[in-house]
Formats: structure tokens, C-alpha cells, sequence
């Protein structure tokens, strides 16, 4: 009797303690995967009460239907050897069908006069997993910030650094410090330094392509890489200084910090690269790093480009934008023009060509001044003279019989276009003075067409309203796809100079031309050619069907206009 009692007393703990614990599911089956015992945790990982699931079929249950053979013979082979099998992480299935993780563990317990009954012991995996999540995460991201972190910076210049068999792009990369951090920690303490932590951070993502091209290095040091930014390194650096600037006045923001407002103030370190390169990740750091030390010790710089002879080409943009705010005024601006022609070699108009002199630094080319220009907004005070004297051109050429039908094509860049009072201002300019607006063409680059497509049709409407006439400029090399170019009001296409460059009878380049010219004609617009510099090229644009022409084989851009005209008449 007394053995029977401590048996009975025995069986009932161990019942207790599966019951109980919630921690491990344990399941009781029989040879057949009857369900003989399901537990309280048993219930909560896998959704079945335990009425649910007894008598139940362990595969109807838990078991995927990918799984079922592999587990049947795996239950058939514990029961005839009465012993379990090595534990295993398993995924096994939820009562609404999602899939539960667990590390499973199986044994038959066989005893006398009792049928053999097989118990598995799973662990729930799930929480497991979120943890091993993050972990991962943390090992590649900043806790604060939630920014990639240095490990994940570096395998992200590794990936750009290495060879491919596409472009060859130059980037830059920058490091962006917080002056005097210390302090705020000291003064406010660590939670206000937190916050300009986020701050910073938010303002980077407004500047980074994707959040992995930024990164938080340690404290106050933050990573921008822009990966892609062009193939001209003189380009590269001016959109580089560009973007360290607005990121350095969206830094300076004010901050309320502690009840009051503060305004932070950074310096930037640029290091430019090319892609690929056999440099390393931890050099370019180093790199930027020594730009960023110097510009913390200058005076009056917050920007410095680890690269000398470029860093000497900065502080050259910067006079060139100082002396281009002035240069209207000290009218040091001339117009060039070079002429247009038909088929029969007959002068139809000119473009007008911006030229500038300066008394120090003597002729600037247009493709060096006009990206400073624009990226300083003094494009807009220079496009209005450029348009201004224009009309004067076109007002004198008026009053003269042979110079009266003479049209002016004119550059527009996209800040002038983009500018909400652009359409008034041409039409000021034309009630000013005087010049007929049928001889006035635009010239629009197909860089415009990249965004806010409604906004440019609705320009141009506005801008035909007054009388003037709108070409594309350069067209076949940007953003002007098929898909929407008949909804543009134009009046002209005009084919870039580097399809005619490549004319040939064996070369793609008359392929596109002859396609592009057909569009043109297709679609009832003029259709010319710059860029015609042999009369080989003349002649097989004419065969194409192109019937305007301009460049160099008849006359290159010239400032003595009237001196020209004399000659040609």
C-alpha cells in the first residue's frame, strides 16, 4: 500500500508540474499521434485548448502538411525503438494557421502493462528570435538614432568601392560634427543631448538618398555619403558644398532644449572618391575625418574638402558666385549670337548666347559660371537681362526690312521656369519693350520634364498665351519620354548636338536621328539641328528630312551682330 501511495503521490507532482509550468509545451501521444496529454503551455503557444486537443490527430494539429511524412516516420521509428530523436528547431503550425518556431524535444516513455505513450517538449522559439532580431540590429544600427552604424557604413563603401561593369560615377562622403556637444550634456545633461542627437538625425535623412547612405559614427559624428552624385568631379563638389550647406543651416534651426532655444552650430569634412576604387572604407573616413579637423580649426570655413587642389577649386566657385551677384550691375555681360539657317543655307534667327568677362578672372566659360549661377540664384536677375536685352534685339531688328522676320531663341534655365512669377515677368518684359512675341522662342531643357509635369504643361500654355513660341532643347538626352511628350505645347524640337556628332551611315547615331526627326514631324513641330559642323552632316540631316539647322559650318556665336548681318547681305 505504501508504494502504491508514493506512486500515486509521485505521478500527481509530475502531473502538477507539466500542468503548471508555462515555459515548455508538453504533449502526450500514442503510436497513432492520438493526443493524450496537452498541457496549460501547450495551449497558449499553439491556440488549442486542451478539449480542443485531445483525441485529437497530432498532424491535423501542429504539423505543416510539407512536414507530415518526414514526421510520421519519425514517430514510427521512436515507437519501435521506444527512445526519442535529437532535438531540433522545428516550425510547426498555430491553430489559425501561422507558424509557430519551437526547439523541439521527443521521447517514449514505455512502461509494464501500460501502452507506450510518446512526450514532446517545445520551447517557444518566437520570442527567441525577436531577441536574436535584435541583436542583429543593434549590431549594424544605433540604438538612439535607429541610423546605420559605422559596421554597416563600412559594408556599404565596400559595396560601392568594388569593381562593376557599369558606370564609374564619382562620390562624395562627408563627416558632420556638432560643436561644443560636451557641453549640452554637461549643462542640460544627457537627455537634452539626446534630443539634438535625433535632431541631427532627422535632418540627415532630409539630404540622403536612402537611410543607408547616412550612418552615426560615435557621439556627435554623422555620415552622409552621396554614392551616385555624377562623372565630373568639378560637378560632384559643388553639389557636395551645396548640400553641406543647406544641411548645416537645417542643423542651425532653432531647438528648444531644457525650456529654452538653442541653436547648434557644425562643421563638415568631404572627401571625394571615385567608383570603383581600390581605396578603403576606413581611408575615406580618415579622409574626411582630416577635412573635418580642419575646417573645426578655421575661422570662417564650417566646409573643407579633404583634397587640396579642390578645395582651391571651392574657394574659386565661391569668388566666381561672389562676382556673379555684381556682374549685371557692373554690366559685364554681352549677348553672342549664332545663326540658324533653313535647307537652302538662308538665315532664319539666331540663339542668343550668354558671354561673360571679367576684369580679374577675364572670359568665364558659360558651362563653368551658369551651374554656380544657378546654384546661388543668380540665374534669376541674369536671365531677366538675358531676356531683356533680347527683346531689345528683337525691337531693333524690327525696324529694319531685312531683320524684321528674324526669330531669337533663348535659354531658360529651370530655376528661371520653375519661378511662380516666371510667365509675368516674360510678359512684362515684352510690354516694356515692345519686341513682337512671335519672334521670341524659348528654349526649354528636357531636365524640366523630371518632375511636376502639370506644372510645366501649365507653364507653357501660359507662356504661348502671350504669343511666344517654346522649343525643347537638347532633346533626346533627358527625361522627355514618349509617354507624355504630346502633351507638352511645343513648337520646336531640338536635336543635341551629340546625335549629329555621330552621324554615319554604319552608326546608331542616324538611326536616332532620322527616329527623332520623324517624331518631330510627326507630331506638326520645327525640327532642328545644332551642333552641324561638316557639310557631310548638312547634307544627310537634309536626306533625313530635318529642314533647320545650326553650328559652326555656318557661324560660330559672335557678339558683333550687325557687322555679321552686313556681311550676309
Amino acid at each position: 500500500m505504501t508504494d502504491d501511495r508514493d506512486k500515486q503521490i509521485s505521478e500527481a507532482r509530475f502531473h502538477k508540474l507539466f500542468d503548471d509550468t508555462q515555459a515548455m509545451s508538453i504533449q502526450g501521444y500514442r503510436a497513432d499521434g492520438t493526443v493524450v496529454y496537452w498541457n496549460a503551455a501547450s495551449e497558449k503557444i499553439y491556440g488549442y485548448t486542451t478539449a480542443e486537443a485531445l483525441g485529437q490527430s497530432l498532424y491535423d494539429l501542429i504539423i505543416p502538411s510539407e512536414m507530415r511524412d518526414d514526421v510520421q516516420k519519425a514517430v514510427a521509428w521512436m515507437f519501435e525503438h521506444e527512445q526519442g530523436i535529437p532535438s531540433a528547431r522545428l516550425n510547426l503550425k498555430h491553430k489559425n494557421g501561422t507558424t509557430v518556431p519551437v526547439f523541439s524535444s521527443h521521447t517514449v516513455v514505455a512502461l509494464p502493462n501500460d501502452e507506450p505513450i510518446m512526450f514532446c517538449m517545445d520551447a517557444d522559439m518566437r520570442a527567441l528570435e525577436i531577441a536574436e532580431n535584435q541583436v542583429q540590429r543593434l549590431s549594424y544600427f544605433d540604438p538612439l538614432t535607429d541610423l546605420p552604424n559605422r559596421r554597416l557604413l563600412l559594408e556599404r563603401l565596400a559595396s560601392i568601392l568594388r569593381p562593376n561593369n557599369g558606370d564609374s560615377p564619382v562620390a562624395a562622403l562627408m563627416i558632420v560634427d556638432i560643436d561644443n556637444f560636451h557641453s549640452i550634456n554637461e549643462s542640460l545633461g544627457y537627455a537634452s543631448g539626446d534630443r539634438v542627437l535625433m535632431h541631427c538625425a532627422q535632418c540627415l535623412q532630409q539630404f540622403a538618398p536612402a537611410l543607408d547612405d547616412i550612418a552615426r559614427l560615435v557621439k556627435d559624428e554623422f555620415v552622409l555619403l552621396l554614392a551616385s552624385a555624377g562623372n565630373s568631379s568639378a560637378a560632384v563638389a559643388t553639389n557636395a558644398e551645396q548640400t553641406a550647406k543647406q544641411l548645416i543651416a537645417a542643423l542651425e534651426a532653432p531647438l528648444q532644449l531644457d525650456n529654452s532655444t538653442h541653436k547648434l552650430s557644425a562643421c563638415i569634412g568631404i572627401t571625394l572618391f571615385d567608383c570603383p576604387s581600390e581605396q578603403l572604407g576606413d581611408e575615406l573616413l580618415r579622409q574626411a575625418d582630416i577635412a573635418l579637423k580642419s575646417a573645426k580649426k578655421s575661422n570662417d570655413a564650417q566646409i573643407c574638402f579633404f583634397d587640396t587642389d579642390m578645395e582651391n577649386a571651392v574657394k574659386e566657385r565661391l569668388k566666381i558666385a561672389q562676382a556673379l551677384a555684381h556682374a549685371v550691375d557692373k554690366k559685364e555681360f554681352k549677348l553672342a549670337f549664332q545663326p540658324q539657317v533653313n535647307r537652302h543655307g538662308q538665315l532664319i534667327g539666331f540663339e542668343a548666347l550668354l558671354r561673360w568677362s571679367h576684369p580679374e578672372f577675364g572670359a568665364i566659360s558659360p558651362e563653368q559660371f551658369i551651374p554656380i549661377a544657378e546654384t546661388t540664384n543668380a540665374i534669376l536677375p541674369i536671365g531677366d537681362w538675358v531676356l531683356e536685352q533680347s527683346c531689345l534685339q528683337l525691337v531693333q531688328w524690327a525696324s529694319q526690312a531685312d531683320t524684321k522676320r528674324l526669330n531669337l531663341s533663348v535659354n531658360v534655365s529651370s530655376e528661371q521656369f520653375r519661378r511662380g512669377d516666371f510667365v509675368s515677368r516674360v510678359q512684362q518684359i515684352l510690354l516694356n519693350s515692345g519686341a513682337n512675341p512671335k519672334n521670341l522662342r524659348l528654349e526649354l531643357t528636357e531636365s524640366l520634364m523630371a518632375e511636376d509635369i502639370e506644372f510645366v504643361v501649365s507653364q507653357m500654355h501660359n507662356l504661348r498665351e502671350l504669343g511666344v513660341s517654346i522649343s525643347l532643347d537638347d532633346f533626346g538626352t533627358g527625361y522627355a519620354s514618349l509617354a507624355y511628350l504630346s502633351q507638352l505645347p511645343l513648337d520646336e524640337l531640338k536635336i543635341d548636338r551629340a546625335f549629329v556628332k555621330d552621324l554615319n551611315k554604319q552608326g546608331k547615331g542616324e538611326l536616332l536621328t532620322e527616329t527623332l526627326i520623324s517624331l518631330g514631324r510627326s507630331m506638326n513641330l520645327t525640327v532642328i539641328a545644332e551642333g552641324v559642323e561638316t557639310h557631310e552632316q548638312f547634307e544627310r540631316l537634309q536626306e533625313l528630312g530635318c529642314e533647320f539647322f545650326q553650328g559652326y559650318l555656318f557661324g560660330k556665336p559672335r557678339t558683333d551682330i550687325e557687322s555679321y548681318l552686313n556681311q550676309k547681305s
